[in-house]
């Protein structure tokens, strides 16, 4: 009894505490960034979207970079930053939080956007939302934009707090600035920000506000098993180039947080060539050719053959196959799985058929599992869009023309859907 009165009390405290640093999160700083007007939106949507564009819009949008309060990936008060684009004059149909994919590049965060230039995700988030009458959010995540600190990738739970508390700071800019947005919260994202957007879904179950309520979901192409078909994924050899350099890459830039934040070593996990190469590579100020492009010179100088074995450090990749929780790589997909749970609000999971890079097994894995749970058809499909000339890399737009689809008429507006 003693125990059971322990453990609820402690569960108490730590609710109030939650409620209480939740409620006291605020807006620190908004800059205006710029705006795009009707036709660059209509021009930009016709470009990225193609036979998947969202209907044309006759408003302009607005941009803010926000800098909101948060928590680091240890947990710690931090100060992130992200975009709010929303559509001038106000934004009936609510808030839409995007959670972007991967970059390792901080000036392709969405907060850099000023309304010109290139950022093909962040175009396709304003474009396909903000032109229908939603404000669009886009957290930078934990170190990224003007956080400085590693990200924490692949980390869905630990990366969807940035979501969690950019909310209510687009909200307070919109009342700083008597500017309306709808009740309605929506949730998405693409790859990397897929499983985010899945983790934000969930963990905005445990919220009581109002403001925090999610009136529904539509993650797509994200890694929810990040223990099981995503750690499988990052084993494969293909033997071909791209595929070992996009592995090398994607497991890199998770080493690169556990080697800042945890006080790992690149020769943990790498060979000594590769290991040396990425230090350097991350020190600086990366970008995602650089460290592409780096990863293939340097393995090809090692001889390495396209082969996992002849870069990875034997222990790591046994580690890996054994799927061993002892090792802190291995360990922390598995604490960031999030594919386990019952969404108690509409979710459609959204896939890319034929998705060489996430692929569509993480979304069967999540709604087979919600489905064992017992969540009900009603309240959760699968979108698999079909199409051959779609990839990883170019069904974003498609993904989120779904999505939009979805929010504006529910599962009834994607009939394909079930």
């Amino acid at each position: 009894m003693t125990t059971y009165l322990q453990r609820s009390i402690s569960a108490l405290l730590f609710a109030l505490l939650l409620v209480s640093f939740t409620s006291a999160q605020q807006l620190v700083s908004h800059d205006a960034n710029g705006s795009m007007s009707a036709a660059a939106l209509n021009e930009r949507m016709a470009k990225v979207y193609g036979k998947y564009a969202v209907p044309e819009t006759a408003t302009a949008v607005e941009l803010y970079k926000v800098t909101y309060r948060s928590l680091d990936a240890n947990g710690k008060p931090a100060e992130l930053t992200g975009l709010v684009a929303w559509p001038a004059g106000g934004a009936p149909k609510g808030l839409v939080v995007y959670c972007h994919g991967t970059t390792v590049d901080r000036d392709r965060s969405p907060s850099r956007f000023k309304g010109e230039g290139e950022a093909p995700e962040t175009i396709e988030a304003i474009t396909g939302f903000a032109t229908g009458g939603y404000a669009v959010v886009l957290p930078d995540y934990i170190g990224l934009g003007d956080h400085k600190a590693a990200h924490p990738y692949p980390l869905n739970k630990v990366n969807a707090r940035s979501g969690v508390d950019i909310i209510p700071a687009a909200r307070e800019l919109a009342r700083q600035k008597n500017y309306k947005i709808g009740s309605s919260l929506f949730i998405t994202g693409y790859s990397e920000g897929g499983g985010v957007a899945m983790a934000l879904t969930q963990a905005l179950q445990a919220f009581t506000g109002p403001e925090y309520a999610v009136t529904a979901s539509a993650p797509a192409a994200g890694p929810y098993d990040l223990s099981g078909t995503t750690r499988k994924f990052m084993l494969e050899d293909t033997g071909e180039q791209v595929g070992f350099i996009l592995r090398v890459y994607l497991t890199s830039y998770a080493v690169n947080f556990l080697v800042k934040e945890k006080k790992l070593r690149w020769r943990d996990f790498y060979k000594p060539t590769l290991a040396n190469a990425l230090a350097v590579n991350y020190n600086l100020s990366p970008t995602d050719d650089g460290v592409i492009r780096n990863i293939g010179v340097t393995t090809a100088l090692m001889r390495s053959k396209n082969r996992l074995a002849n870069v990875l450090q034997p222990g790591f990749l046994r580690a890996m196959q054994r799927n061993d929780r002892r090792n802190a790589f291995v360990r922390m997909l598995h604490e960031n799985d999030v594919y386990d749970w019952s969404p108690r609000v509409p979710m459609m999971l959204i896939a890319i058929d034929g998705d060489t890079v996430v692929s569509q097994v993480n979304t069967d894995v999540a709604y087979n599992a919600m489905r064992r749970r017992g969540v009900p058809a009603e309240r959760l499909r699968r979108m698999i869009i079909k199409d051959t000339e779609l990839n990883h890399l170019n069904g974003i737009a498609p993904a989120m023309s779904k999505a939009r689809a979805f929010f504006d008429g529910g599962f009834a507006a994607v009939p394909a859907a079930q």
